[in-house]
């Protein structure tokens, strides 16, 4: 009799170990997550989970990299508006709004990244948030160049960090908080950049 071709196995689902992941973080807290529970609850091997996830600040990385997937996402619609300002604050937003199902353990996360025992996060962690800050000026088709993009960089560095730090203890239903804190701090930016965006577009 001819022999059975083997039967190829189904290839694991890294979203599916993130969710599982995500779900067990949030049971048991994000500093007792293991990968070991997380094989067993996603119903695969310890080496197929480690071979996408390595240790759990892989885990956060694939949290966040999901979160700037949705702002490379962003819809047509929603940079529709002529205004700079306002695409910003809209493809911003998406970020955060991305988080917030997972709002209190996104924290957690970046807490365990900021341990005085993981140095070695402090630095990647520079270079993800100057890719995000990037990634909101691109998306949201922020115009400038030279030394006037170089404020625009550093000053959504800024915002960013300031309504992380308000988003990370929002507690009402819809970022209310978050909103209010991004709308105020962007219009006090613009209106910076449009006063000394001539003599940096001089300099550029």
């Amino acid at each position: 009799m001819a022999r059975r071709p083997p039967q190829a196995e189904p290839a694991v689902d890294p979203d599916r170990i993130l969710e599982v992941a995500l779900a067990l973080a949030e049971e048991n807290g994000f500093e007792q997550l293991r990968l070991s529970e997380v094989a067993e609850r996603a119903g695969v091997t310890l080496p197929e989970v480690a071979a996408r996830f390595p240790d759990t600040n892989a885990i956060a990385d694939a949290w966040f990299a999901r979160a700037l997937d949705a702002v490379w996402a962003s819809p047509p619609e929603l940079l529709a508006d002529p205004d700079p300002a306002v695409r910003l604050e809209r493809v911003m937003l998406r970020w955060f709004e991305a988080l917030a199902p997972h709002r209190v353990l996104t924290g957690a996360m970046i807490r365990a990244k900021l341990w005085p025992s993981h140095p070695h996060h402090w630095v990647p962690m520079i270079f993800a948030l100057s890719r995000l800050v990037h990634a909101f000026l691109d998306v949201a088709r922020i115009p400038g160049r030279g030394a006037e993009r170089a404020a625009q960089e550093i000053g959504g560095t800024l915002l960013t960090l300031e309504t992380l730090a308000v988003f990370l203890t929002d507690p009402t239903p819809e970022l209310e908080r978050t909103r209010a804190v991004l709308h105020r701090s962007l219009e006090g930016g613009v209106a910076v950049l449009r006063r000394v965006g001539p003599f940096l577009a001089r300099i550029g």
